[in-house]
């Protein structure tokens, strides 16, 4: 039987099982983790492969080659393995199709660490590799939370009479109505933080005005963002607070002081080599 290393590693904030194969030096997935990691139950490719279902029809048009292994694992039990393609077919899938949204929010993350990647090789940059993995990880938790941010506001806009609403749009003289509240909310978190919104944000870190702050950051201020979205959802589904003061309670709860926006740390090229010059001298 096929042996094999295994790691445990976090994608998206759930744990999952990597498997390095001795004999071929390729990366391997475990099975029932990799359906958990998208969303549904331990056993649902399994279950999909044995019932040759329309959904197996499905993943195979996402590129899905059924390409499994066994290792042996603890004791007699052997543990089955898909191939980092199959992997992905499994997440756009569930993305696309069975519209898990775990599935559609670890896509666009994994997708903006590939692309962030490929930029940074272009231009000769060089990024921490815990940086990479700590940004990875706070974005994905970013945009799950922004999401439930989002719904709760939704929630509460819903749940409140009209006149209600019209005394909040008139009380912090929001313009654009309802969705006035979104953006003023979304954009108070930038201020709690950074004491600015988001173009000015983005002019401090040079980068362009349209980008989300969340993709520049440093991920300490990241993280912050983070815990204050998910604080404020809950004081806001809880009808605690209304959206805008959830947000500013939710800063103090946190004991979050305003600092400069901070970009990403990054190495160059050149850093490089002037450590190894001065390592050789």
């Amino acid at each position: 039987m096929t042996t094999a290393k295994s790691k445990q590693i976090t994608i998206g904030g759930i744990p999952v099982s990597v498997y390095l194969v001795t004999d071929e030096g390729e990366y391997r997935w475990s099975m029932r983790q990799a359906s958990r990691a998208v969303g549904y139950g331990d056993s649902w490719l399994r279950d999909t492969l044995r019932a040759e279902s329309n959904a197996l029809v499905r993943l195979k048009e996402y590129g899905f080659e059924n390409d499994i292994i066994e290792v042996a694992g603890r004791g007699f039990i052997e543990t089955h393995l898909i191939s980092t393609r199959d992997f992905m077919s499994i997440v756009l899938y569930a993305a696309l199709i069975g519209g898990k949204k775990q599935a559609a929010d670890l896509l666009v993350a994994s997708m903006q660490e590939t692309l962030e990647r490929r930029a940074d090789y272009a231009f000769g940059i060089i990024r921490d590799e815990d940086e990479y993995i700590q940004k990875f990880e706070y974005r994905y938790a970013s945009i799950i939370l922004n999401k439930t941010l989002r719904e709760a506001i939704g929630d509460w806009i819903q749940d409140s009479d009209k006149t209600t609403i019209d005394d909040y749009i008139k009380e912090h003289r929001l313009r654009g109505g309802q969705r006035a509240i979104y953006t003023r909310t979304l954009g108070e978190i930038y201020q709690v933080i950074f004491g600015k919104y988001k173009k000015e944000i983005n002019r401090d870190l040079d980068v362009a005005e349209y980008r989300t702050p969340k993709d520049s950051v440093h991920v300490t201020q990241l993280q912050r963002i983070a815990q204050i979205e998910d604080l404020a959802a809950k004081y806001i589904a809880r009808r605690v607070l209304k959206p805008i003061e959830a947000v500013r309670e939710a800063a103090e709860v946190l004991m979050i002081d305003i600092k400069q926006p901070k970009l990403g740390d990054r190495v160059t090229r050149t850093d490089v080599h002037k450590v190894l010059k001065a390592k050789s001298s």
